[in-house]
């Protein structure tokens, strides 16, 4: 994929303005308002009269046999369980539920429910994860490679083997892997997710690099990007990924330790429409140069 590296410095240098500024939009993102109920019509009560009913001292003819065997009778209605009419919960973000975010990748096996992948993580701990079918087919690209592993939610047969047996759950599933290269970092603010790799391809001149993104909301609604710059200025450093009309900057300020909480932006056709404040390092590794 060509980016359009100009275009996205002009961006990157609205950006860095934003940043250097410390101007944050009060309301980011546009909101559909609330439907406004329309008032209810008043209903008039129609006027007393004499009541249909006999009177309280007098009962109604019983029914003859034939009368009752020529009455209606409406079968019951089955209303179905909650069990049966609620969705399936999803299950939570992938770093909830200690899933590997970045790993070696040892080798892979087709099973007869899913993929399943050996991986080793940067402690040295060793687990099988499953994973969408496509991962074991291509597995000799990515063999032996510490990656940035990517989940998706998916439905899958819950049953012992690959027999129907009626039953399904919702799991996460390893989706995608991506290259993050041998400097990268994690960056979180309790919602949002955002991994950016590739950053010794950045040379220290502004405008350059091939910086990757992989961000996620909290709905793991996730967007892998390639091609990122990096450019600073007037005390911030920008890092900017572009994709059509759309660009995702994140603007750190330049401090001594290095441990400023980042800011995530998204600009649409040069429009600031998303901003996300206070974004901490939860994971890294960067090799010293």
């Amino acid at each position: 994929m060509k980016y359009r590296k100009t275009f996205t410095l002009s961006f990157l240098t609205l950006a860095l303005s934003l940043g250097a500024c410390n101007t944050v939009p009060e309301n980011p993102i546009a909101s559909h308002g609330a439907n406004q109920e329309s008032p209810s019509e008043p209903v008039n009560s129609p006027d007393p009269g004499p009541s249909p009913s006999p009177p309280p001292t007098e009962s109604p003819p019983p029914a003859s046999e034939d009368e009752e065997d020529s009455l209606a009778v409406s079968p019951p209605q089955d209303t179905p369980s909650a069990d049966e009419s609620a969705p399936a919960p999803s299950p939570p973000p992938p770093w909830e539920q200690n899933l590997p975010e970045v790993a070696t990748i040892e080798e892979t096996q087709v099973g007869d429910l899913m993929c399943y992948v050996t991986v080793t993580d940067l402690r040295g701990n060793t687990s099988v994860i499953g994973a969408e079918y496509q991962i074991c087919d291509n597995e000799d690209q990515f063999l032996r490679q510490t990656l940035g592993l990517a989940y998706t939610e998916r439905t899958v047969a819950d049953c012992e083997s690959n027999e129907p047996c009626g039953r399904t759950r919702q799991t996460m599933l390893l989706s995608d892997l991506i290259s993050i290269g041998k400097d990268w970092y994690v960056l979180s603010d309790g919602t949002w997710r955002v991994m950016v790799g590739q950053m010794e391809t950045w040379d220290g001149v502004n405008n350059t690099g091939e910086l990757t993104y992989y961000g996620c909301d909290d709905e793991n609604n996730c967007l892998a990007l390639e091609g990122g710059v990096v450019s600073c200025r007037r005390g911030v450093c920008g890092y900017g990924w572009e994709q059509g009309d759309y660009l995702y900057s994140l603007a750190t300020p330049i401090v001594e330790d290095g441990g400023a909480p980042a800011t995530l932006r998204v600009f649409h056709q040069g429009e600031e429409i998303l901003t996300v404040p206070n974004m901490e390092v939860v994971n890294s590794k960067i090799n010293p140069s």
